[in-house]
């Protein structure tokens, strides 16, 4: 029995001949902060709003505590709901723009002042109730969004792009006020973003999306650390991509050179290999997984000539040409490798590419 706080069901969304959306399926639970991650027009705004019965799906099913909500309009669903636009009222003040919601429920004006106050103190701006809107920082203004989005209380809490509109500093520090106000309040969260780095650090689970289907659902350290498809590799994190040729089980051939490999084949190309087995497939590695330093039994050890550095503070990013492969690869080292190792433009190095940390896709 699904006891997910909520469900959806085979969900298709058509723009007359363009599916937006397809098969869609997903389990939330109650409490839950999930993000909905990909590139624009992959359709992860389409599904919040279909959440919301902004936007009704074609075809498919939608359940919020074991409550049938498919078809039912917004006013009808449990929901709170924060734009990248904040949409706040600006002839309003903060606080009246906190009780709108409360006031459509005819809540007791009592019980408004005292929501009002409680949710001020929250977000960290209980002296700024009687300024309006044009008054706050875009940063403010995101918080006012989000107190008036849950000052009824609602069982899901939706967020459109909350932070994209907020320079880099606020959007760091907004993003850990919103996930800790999350943990505060224990309501289930959607939220809808095009930044990896949001998603990463922000949700219990992630749900990867790309023209108009789910490709990986799984915590932000099941999808960086084991990316189900090439697309969910390249679009998260940063990963080098080169030809290979699959030879058995647990061996590629990499340029000259054979390399052991524990990992699975991705997608259907395991059976495709298992028929051929000189099938042409794409060996993945992150920049941070390439070592420098390793021990005597180290298995993929491969010659390699450094073409261009980057310092970038706490690391450095190396470009690299690995012995009979024609692709450069990207390779990040600690400052102390660097300094340790006198790595340089033109310095040959032995890298280790960790068989336990190669990832396989179809070519």
């Amino acid at each position: 029995m699904n006891h997910a706080y909520l469900s959806i069901r085979q969900l298709y969304k058509n723009f007359g001949d363009f599916v937006a959306l397809k098969d869609i399926s997903l389990d939330i639970q109650e409490g839950e902060f999930v993000c909905f991650l990909g590139p624009s027009g992959c359709g992860k705004t389409t599904l919040l709003r279909a959440i919301a019965g902004l936007d009704l799906q074609s075809e498919g099913e939608i359940f919020q505590g074991g409550k049938n909500i498919s078809w039912l309009p917004p006013e009808k669903r449990d929901f709170g709901i924060v734009f990248q636009s904040y949409a706040l009222f600006p002839n309003l003040t903060v606080a009246e723009n906190i009780a709108y919601g409360l006031r459509n429920q005819r809540t007791r004006r009592a019980d408004i002042k005292n929501r009002v106050d409680e949710l001020l103190n929250v977000i960290g701006l209980p002296d700024s109730g009687r300024k309006f809107p044009t008054q706050l920082s875009g940063g403010q203004q995101q918080r006012v969004a989000l107190a008036r989005a849950i000052a009824t209380k609602p069982g899901l809490l939706l967020l459109d792009e909350p932070l994209s509109a907020l320079d880099a500093r606020v959007r760091l520090h907004l993003r850990q006020e919103i996930k800790e106000l999350q943990r505060k309040l224990g309501v289930t969260t959607i939220m809808v973003t095009h930044d990896q780095e949001e998603a990463l650090s922000m949700a219990d689970k992630i749900v990867v999306m790309n023209h108009g289907v789910i490709e990986q659902i799984g915590t932000p350290e099941e999808i960086y650390a084991k990316p189900a498809t090439e697309f969910v590799a390249s679009f998260v994190g940063t990963m080098n991509f080169l030809p290979a040729a699959r030879l058995d089980d647990d061996q590629v051939q990499l340029g000259k050179r054979t390399l052991s490999c524990c990992p699975p084949l991705h997608d259907e190309a395991a059976e495709t290999t298992a028929a051929n087995p000189s099938t042409v497939i794409k060996v993945a590695i992150r920049p941070e997984d390439i070592r420098v330093r390793y021990n005597g039994d180290a298995t993929n050890v491969i010659p390699a000539d450094v073409q261009q550095i980057e310092f970038l503070g706490s690391f450095v990013r190396t470009e690299l040409l690995l012995d009979g492969v024609n692709e450069p690869v990207v390779a990040d080292f600690s400052m102390n490798d660097v300094r340790d190792l006198d790595i340089r433009v033109g310095a040959q190095l032995k890298l280790d590419l960790p068989e336990n940390r190669l990832h396989l896709f179809e070519h």
